[in-house]
């Protein structure tokens, strides 16, 4: 199955999916890299303004609050303005967050850099909406979940790479540095530099757009099968934005109780539980390469079902069991963990048609579970035991178990004949010949 158009002799010119696509995996290392700096930032900011633990998470809260705040925005600029130019706007967004670091700095000023981490936030809410949205629907749709979890492997990459940078960048060279923030505002104005090159090259590059309801059509003649879109209120969708809020809140608290769990049960000094924490966030990296792999085949909600349910079932010895051993098992959670986000939003936003940018903004909101999550495991842990506050993170997998095996299924359609959008297409099979008519004369 291939989108084209003709070319001057006649022939049809068949798209490379791979370049939009590749440029377009840029950006989910942006956001990776971005995220990965957040815990370090919180320990230094404590460390030079004096601030209290619980002053540190309002960083937290602006990220991931960012995102709930902003994606419908971002989905709205998208479907008005397109792709490249809305992926455009969002770096620009992070270029100024990170530019206006430098001034955060020179005032120290803690709400001032809260209000910076919003903007960049912001900025990659609106990469993200568009980033998976795009990759999503460029392409041939069975490959949907292994082209979203290849690209997301690089943002878990990227995520394991900046706290190795940021232990350099702020706190690198003698004792002194670590007393102020020159360190973090000359990182970011270097951050921000880097984004915007990367946005001028983006201005240049050939992003093309897709036309979502032409995309179905075309899917639906390649099946031989009557071309339908599901609605925006589709039970699949909204599902999706709850599984994606859940999975999101929990992938954050275990991130945020890791320490706590192996201090209190591990037994282990939070410089161990650190380095366990970062080869964690290995673990998770590598289960999205291997997830992309196994992808080629395994049907994606098929996979998700089984990495659900180990995660699940490795929690439960989490909750359960008091030996310093049991730490070991957060290492296998955050693998389980691994393609989660990216295969919950290819099977939420299947199907949508040109909803597919609303919808994709919809999911994307679902990152603000990061915000809401983690302090609910916080409150069990401070009125019970660390254990328990897994409970909450069980409930999240099951949640994702269910949707896997049956929400995703809820699809509810449009009455709507989208055969006329078939038009504008050229089909190019091995297995089929004739024209678009006759194509549409068999389905």
């Amino acid at each position: 199955m291939v989108f084209s158009t003709k070319k001057p002799n006649g022939e049809p010119r068949i798209p490379s999916y791979f370049v939009p696509n590749a440029l377009v995996t840029v950006l989910f290392f942006l956001w990776g890299f971005s995220y990965g700096l957040l815990d370090t930032l919180n320990k230094h900011f404590q460390t030079v303004l004096n601030i209290t633990t619980t002053q540190t998470t309002f960083m937290q809260v602006a990220y991931f609050g960012a995102y709930f705040v902003f994606s419908v925005p971002a989905g709205l600029i998208s479907k008005r303005f397109g792709y490249k130019k809305t992926i455009v706007f969002g770096l620009l967004l992070y270029v100024i967050g990170a530019l206006c670091f430098y001034p955060a700095a020179e005032s120290l000023k803690y709400g001032a850099f809260v209000g910076c981490l919003f903007v960049i936030a912001c900025g990659l809410a609106t990469l993200e909406n568009c980033a998976n949205a795009y990759l999503t629907i460029n392409g041939p749709p069975e490959q949907a979940s292994f082209r979203i979890n290849l690209a997301q492997s690089f943002n878990g990459l990227s995520s394991t790479i900046a706290p190795v940078v940021a232990s350099y960048a702020f706190f690198g060279g003698n004792s002194s540095d670590t007393q102020n923030l020159d360190s973090v505002k000359w990182t970011y104005v270097g951050v921000g530099c880097c984004v915007f090159v990367i946005a001028i090259l983006f201005c240049f590059a050939n992003i093309p757009e897709v036309d979502e309801d032409a995309y179905l059509a075309n899917e639906a003649i390649e099946q031989a099968k009557v071309a339908r879109r599901a609605s925006f209120w589709s039970p699949h969708l909204w599902l999706g934005f709850v599984t994606e809020f859940l999975y999101t809140g929990a992938q954050v608290g275990v991130a945020s109780m890791f320490l706590y769990y192996s201090s209190g049960v591990g037994h282990m000094p939070d410089n161990f539980g650190s380095i366990l924490l970062s080869v964690s966030q290995g673990c998770f990296t590598v289960g999205r390469f291997v997830g992309a792999a196994l992808l080629r085949f395994i049907k994606a909600e098929h996979l998700m079902a089984i990495y659900s349910a180990c995660a699940s079932l490795v929690t439960i010895f989490v909750i359960a069991m008091h030996q310093p051993n049991a730490t070991y098992c957060l290492l296998i959670i955050m693998f389980f963990e691994s393609i989660m986000f990216p295969t919950i939003f290819s099977l939420a936003t299947k199907g949508l048609g040109h909803n597919h940018k609303r919808g994709s903004s919809l999911v994307i909101m679902g990152v603000g579970g990061g915000v809401l999550i983690p302090p609910v495991q916080a409150v069990i842990k401070d009125h019970s035991n660390i254990n328990y506050a897994f409970i909450v993170t069980l409930f999240c997998f099951v949640v994702v178990f269910f949707y896997s095996t049956l929400g995703h299924k809820w699809v509810r359609y449009v009455d709507e004949d989208l055969q006329p959008q078939v038009d504008t297409l050229e089909i190019t099979d091995k297995n089929t010949t004739g024209s678009v008519d006759e194509q549409q004369a068999k389905v």
